[in-house]
């Protein structure tokens, strides 16, 4: 996980898109000062459907145990 500020992120949008794509980097820019409720998370959309998968095959007992 990398953290960068919006100003950062919208003057190299592109560079970090491509670095999110080709490294499944996951990007956190905070909107305020640290505050973590206020932060955006940008993640390639394979890492995105991968924890989706997880989260469903984690939702019932048998794939539990």
């Amino acid at each position: 996980m990398k953290a960068i500020t919006i100003s950062n992120f919208r003057s190299r949008t592109k560079y970090y898109f491509d670095t999110v794509i080709n490294s499944s980097e996951i990007l956190i820019i905070p909107r305020y000062n640290d505050e973590e409720d206020e932060s955006v998370v940008i993640m390639s959309l394979k890492e995105y459907n991968s924890l989706q998968e997880t989260n469903y095959l984690m939702s019932t007992t048998a794939n539990r145990e």
